[in-house]
């Protein structure tokens, strides 16, 4: 029920709503009335012009305002009501051959021939025909948002709804929100109560530079219902590793980190873990995939941070998968002494100097991050060699280190520009979302403006003159990369349009410092490696113009094949989960790259939340049940088909008495 809290609050919003709504609405009047009297031309019809203006305004600040219009009491007492049916693959889960999902579809049924309308939901509310639930429909929803659908139902002016789902909503908070503001009568209808279910929540490995080694995968698991289960290690499709693991308590994760031994073999290595669960009622979560290069030191990515910081973290990952080089990082924490950087890593290994050296000389890329002008004698002989590098100077004597003058950091809040410079990054680039990403921060700007050649350019709180923030150097004997700002990381941080951006920045960043080589790095190839279920397959495909062709294989089967433009960022949107093998050719013929990667099966759905609100209850629960109810006006198409027909109208009579 809403609170009196609540109701007190929400009436109050509505007497300063209407009040604003009459002040507005008024002036909104009276200024047509004042245009035609003293701006136009005296004529006849003035006044109905000025009426016919004024009602426009009027209409237009009502859907500003989201008004409701008052509908029917809709108790439902022979069924004129909705039914929100989960479509989530959690509804999948089920005993005695008979999952969730078909008992639901059962019930769905029977409601329907009562007169209910159903619409099944999950990240998207969809209707649901009685001729569709014969049909074999399986659920595909990853998300289970029933927020979003109960405000889609309340805008559609329905006042009772049935809720019929597993009740593992992801929404919580919001729901409870979303309740105590929408008028709604709703029942909740459980099914797949009594699971028992075991699985993998994520699973990583390191890269290895050294075919033969060993390397530490890391294993997140959950449990429900639970308490132990088989892990199986898979390197290539063959059992390296077997083990009985315990599965925590509902809510909890249990985080195992384990030896894997690597093949004797270089390139880009499959791992599956496998986790098999007694009694297991949804499978769907019990297999994960992670990929690992094993490579050497003589073409491997080289990270060297000098301070600590997040960047390095994400930086390590995404550069070995845009580059498909092996990487390695290091972090310096003393004189002689550096600690290994590892994704898959829960602790950090020492190594000397000497280990650290060997890597930077056979390296084909070196990252060096967080130099000052405290930097020995050690970090600046890096400086003195010919190598093809990504440099982040921490302060400007770090950049004049490196050989680049700039000013002094500037600090606040640096916002990228909207417009893209020219640059040979501008192919890669278009189409990425920098608006709205965090700021960066502790610009460096250089002192010859004029020569500073950026793919991006930032402005001080978003306003003001552009600075660049990368500076390409093609100048020496190999191209070199400075990153003049602080904070990219944060950018990789924010799940969707922040890290698509990052990854974009810096696949474009190594295809321009490998253009001028035969690497694997300029080969066309997948974004990731690894996909989330329901994420779009994207695509790097570096250089010109050039046309290739893309081939796409599953189960040994032609799935696709499509043309791609080099310089570009495609995507084929989403794909089922599983292994994919693909080809990259010119129109010639010539290969230009081939390998696999894989859409993931597991999602979080049945990962039990660490404190989980209290459940809906499963019988009649009435929420919000105040006596008046309304449907936002700008639901109604006939409102924009009124202002169309108003302004036309004002435009007819206009030019028939000699108005423009």
């Amino acid at each position: 029920m809403i609170s009196r809290e609540g109701r007190s609050s929400r009436l109050a919003h509505e007497v300063i709503q209407a009040l604003l709504f009459i002040a507005l609405s008024s002036a909104l009047l009276i200024y047509p009335y004042w245009i035609y009297r003293s701006v136009e031309l005296p004529i006849a019809s003035s006044r109905w012009l000025a009426l016919i203006r004024a009602s426009v305004f009027v209409i237009l600040l009502a859907l500003l305002f989201d008004f409701q219009i008052p509908v029917r009491d809709s108790s439902n007492p022979s069924g004129e009501g909705w039914v929100l049916l989960d479509a989530s693959i959690s509804m999948l889960a089920g005993e005695d051959e008979l999952t969730a999902w078909d008992r639901a579809i059962e019930r769905s049924k029977e409601l329907i021939e009562e007169g209910w309308k159903v619409f099944t939901f999950g990240e998207v509310v969809n209707p649901l025909a009685l001729s569709e639930t014969d049909l074999g429909l399986h659920p595909q929803e990853v998300n289970t948002l029933l927020a979003p659908a109960l405000k889609y139902a309340a805008e559609g002016g329905v006042r009772s709804v049935r809720v019929l789902s597993d009740l593992r909503l992801e929404d919580r908070v919001a729901l409870y929100a979303t309740l105590e503001q929408l008028p709604l009568d709703v029942t909740y209808e459980s099914f797949g109560d009594n699971v028992r279910n075991g699985g993998i929540s994520a699973f990583e490995v390191e890269d290895a530079v050294l075919s033969g080694s060993t390397i530490f995968g890391r294993i997140e698991m959950h449990g429900l219902g639970a308490d132990s289960a088989e892990l199986t290690i898979r390197v290539e499709g063959a059992d390296v590793l077997s083990l009985k693991v315990d599965l925590p308590e509902p809510g909890l994760a249990n985080l195992l980190e384990v030896p894997i031994e690597v093949p004797n073999v270089e390139g880009r290595i499959r791992y599956t873990a496998h986790l098999q669960v007694d009694g297991d009622v949804f499978t769907s979560d019990n297999e994960a995939v992670a990929y690992g290069i094993v490579g050497s030191e003589e073409n491997a990515v080289v990270l060297i941070s000098l301070k600590p910081d997040w960047e390095p973290r994400h930086l390590l990952s995404v550069l070995g998968d845009v580059t498909g080089l092996p990487v390695v990082g290091y972090l310096r924490a003393g004189p002689d002494k550096f600690v290994s950087l590892g994704k898959a890593l829960a602790r950090s290994i020492p190594v000397d100097t000497s280990r650290v050296r060997r890597a930077v000389d056979g390296a084909t890329l070196v990252v060096l991050h967080g130099l000052d002008g405290n930097s020995d004698s050690w970090t600046r002989g890096l400086l003195q060699r010919s190598m093809r590098a990504i440099l982040m100077p921490a302060d400007s004597s770090g950049a004049a280190i490196a050989g680049l003058d700039t000013e002094v950091g500037r600090g606040g809040e640096w916002y990228v520009s909207g417009d893209l410079p020219p640059s040979p990054l501008s192919g890669e680039l278009a189409g990425t979302t920098f608006l709205g990403l965090p700021p960066l921060t502790d610009l460096l700007i250089p002192l010859n403006r004029d020569e500073t050649r950026s793919p991006l350019q930032v402005q001080l709180r978003g306003t003001g003159v552009s600075e660049a923030v990368l500076y390409l150097d093609d100048g020496g004997p190999n191209r070199r990369v400075f990153g003049l700002a602080s904070g990219f990381w944060r950018w990789a941080a924010r799940e969707g349009e922040g890290e698509e951006a990052y990854r974009r920045l810096w696949s474009g960043v190594t295809g321009w410092l490998f253009a001028d080589t035969k690497s694997v790095a300029r080969e066309p190839r997948p974004t990731k490696w690894v996909f989330r279920r329901n994420e779009p397959v994207t695509w790097i495909v570096p250089g010109d113009s050039t046309v290739v062709n893309l081939q796409l294989l599953k189960n040994d089967s032609l799935l696709m094949d499509t043309v791609m433009i080099g310089g570009t960022n495609p995507s084929l949107g989403t794909l089922s989960p599983g292994l994919y093998h693909y080809s990259f050719a010119r129109p010639s013929g010539e290969l230009r790259g081939e390998g696999r990667f894989d859409v993931e099966m597991i999602s979080g759905e049945m990962i039990p939340p660490s404190e989980e609100p209290e459940a809906p209850e499963s019988t009649a629960v009435l929420v919000a049940t105040d006596e008046s109810s309304g449907r936002p006006i700008r639901t109604y198409p006939w409102l924009y088909l009124l202002v169309i027909t108003l302004l036309c109208a004002e435009w007819v009579i206009r030019r028939r008495t000699g108005l423009r």
